[in-house]
């Protein structure tokens, strides 16, 4: 923290996180003000969720073709645009669920864009052989925020308009964008002779992966386990909790278990020393996969799913340090955004499937063996890439 650009990157990127983890609490609460009902919050949510898996491939490509720094700042403008105009149209009154879709949208693909160049201008800025402290220090803002945010939203909600926590949100993306033209140059653009074309770039960053053993097989584990655990938890957790567990009040309790979980694990990530990263990461996250469901399908009392989730937060947070500092130190710095890209499309590609395909397997096979089949592939996507040496054999 003593290098200013990695303290102004550090402070832009927790402002504009922040608001972002507050925003879908008061977007929820202000299309269900404006009548939209369920369906109304599912479309808003979908708008928002599939520009950023859509799109991110490409500001792969556009975050190794230009400065960083710029396509960070443009992000950061798009984000504020469509959060503040969102804002004034509900505070308003007049927001067609159309267009709050539209506007969510935008949000959306602007973080499609912003996500990888920050992958590389973290790395850009990260002290000489810190790289994974580094990552981890942007991993606990993110993880603090998480915990933070839907509590502040829950707490303004009480007494102010949901609206104006949009224009809030909107004013934090202009506040990093301001920090963030303030770093100075962030990585430098591919010179125009040897730029391919878009498609050209997109394979180059997709070859980069598949030459990389270890690197495709963290990829497919993570799309595993983004598919079977966090679909099966996201969408049955609630109901087991509504069932036999006291609603929502239990639900929260694990949710924060697992947030703290995350705080705790990056801040002990910033401690570790791996000879073997990888290795190590996976062999933790043996201990994030699946048990929180399988304690579901039972169901376990709320204080010991708590520290489940807990363990599991911990266990992602030191891994997912690990996978980024990792990816940092591998992959030629001209092809990292590119790399996140591949990287984020890979893992999340698959989760809006399993999101959808979890309510319909557990109507046909019940709750409980829906849990278990998830828990049990999930470990299988955390054992299995321990088979490969590359895997095994990765340095810090």
């Amino acid at each position: 923290m003593r290098r200013r650009p990695l303290r102004l990157l550090f402070l832009a990127r927790g402002t504009s996180v922040l608001g972002d983890m507050v925003t879908p609490v008061a977007l929820v609460f202000a299309v269900l003000a404006l009548g939209g009902g369920a369906s109304g919050v599912g479309i808003v949510l979908a708008a928002r969720a599939l520009p950023s898996v859509a799109l991110v491939l490409i500001g792969g490509v556009v975050g190794d073709r230009y400065p960083r720094r710029s396509v960070m700042v443009w992000s950061n403008l798009a984000g504020f645009a469509s959060q503040t105009l969102t804002g004034v149209l509900i505070l308003l009154q007049h927001a067609p669920l159309w267009c709050i879709a539209l506007l969510a949208a935008t949000r959306g693909a602007s973080g499609a864009f912003f996500n990888p160049a920050s992958t590389g201008a973290i790395a850009e800025v990260a002290p000489e052989g810190n790289l994974r402290q580094t990552y981890s220090l942007f991993s606990l803002v993110g993880n603090a925020a998480e915990v933070a945010g839907p509590f502040l939203a829950a707490v303004l909600l009480a007494w102010t308009d949901p609206g104006w926590l949009l224009v809030a949100d909107g004013a934090t993306f202009l506040i990093s964008a301001v920090l963030v033209s303030a770093v100075g140059p962030l990585g430098s653009p591919a010179a125009a002779g040897t730029r391919r074309s878009m498609a050209g770039d997109i394979r180059e960053g997709l070859r980069c992966v598949a030459e990389r053993r270890w690197l495709t097989a963290l990829i497919a584990s993570a799309a595993v386990f983004q598919l079977c655990l966090l679909s099966a938890l996201n969408v049955l957790g609630p109901v087991v909790a509504e069932d036999h567990l006291g609603g929502a009040s239990a639900w929260a309790l694990i949710v924060g278990a697992l947030g703290a979980g995350g705080l705790c694990g990056t801040a002990l990530s910033l401690r570790l020393r791996m000879r073997r990263p990888l290795l190590t990461g996976y062999v933790v996250m043996l201990a994030g996969a699946g048990p929180t469901l399988l304690l579901l399908a039972l169901p376990a009392p709320v204080y010991v799913l708590a520290v489940s989730e807990f363990v599991s937060g911990m266990a992602i947070a030191v891994f997912t340090a690990v996978e980024s500092s990792a990816i940092a130190k591998e992959v030629p710095r001209d092809l990292l955004s590119r790399v996140d890209a591949v990287n984020r499309f890979g893992s999340m590609g698959l989760r809006p499937v399993g999101t959808a395909l979890a309510g319909p397997v557990a109507a046909a096979c019940g709750v409980p063996l829906t849990l278990v089949g998830a828990a049990v592939l999930s470990l299988l996507a955390m054992v299995v890439p321990l088979l490969v040496r590359d895997v095994r054999q990765l340095t810090e």
